[in-house]
């Protein structure tokens, strides 16, 4: 069984509302919906060997969206998931949330990013929490309303 570490940003801005990105992967998004491979997800990414959370969260911020003027806060929750991988075996993830509030304001900068995280990445928009709790987008966590809710809640 594989492992895997990560960190998210639930960045927020002044009004509340929560950044996030649209991905396209090879891979269906949702089991019960296979040929659905796009969904909605907060920033951030796996954490390298010796890299700490914060580290790990600040590098995903500056490399995928351009984002060095970010205020990282607490951590505030931690989950962890299983899930099958399609030539077999599953892995565990384990995914840190931290609460962040933009510095400056979002220019999608998509210079660092290489042929295939273009490809993948194919949005970015601010949401409201009433958005998000209403939408019917493919969003993982399958809790995120919950998580952006615990975000504003915590801070």
């Amino acid at each position: 069984m594989e492992k895997c570490k990560t960190v998210r940003g639930v960045l927020l801005n002044e009004g509340d509302q929560v950044l996030l990105v649209r991905h396209l992967s090879a891979l269906p998004a949702d089991s019960t919906q296979p040929k659905v491979s796009a969904y909605w997800g907060l920033p951030g990414g796996e954490i390298a060997d010796g890299e700490s959370e914060v580290e790990a969260l600040q590098r995903e911020l500056q490399d995928v969206l351009g984002l060095s003027e970010v205020a990282i806060g607490h951590r505030f929750c931690v989950s962890e998931s299983r899930a099958k991988l399609t030539g077999g075996g599953s892995i565990v993830s384990r995914e840190a949330y931290y609460v962040c509030r933009m510095k400056e304001a979002l220019d999608l900068n998509r210079e660092g990013l290489s042929e295939s995280e273009q490809q993948e990445m194919r949005e970015i928009r601010w949401w409201s929490r009433e958005e998000l709790a209403e939408s019917s987008e493919i969003m993982p966590p399958v809790a995120l309303s919950k998580i952006v809710e615990m975000a504003c809640s915590k801070e």
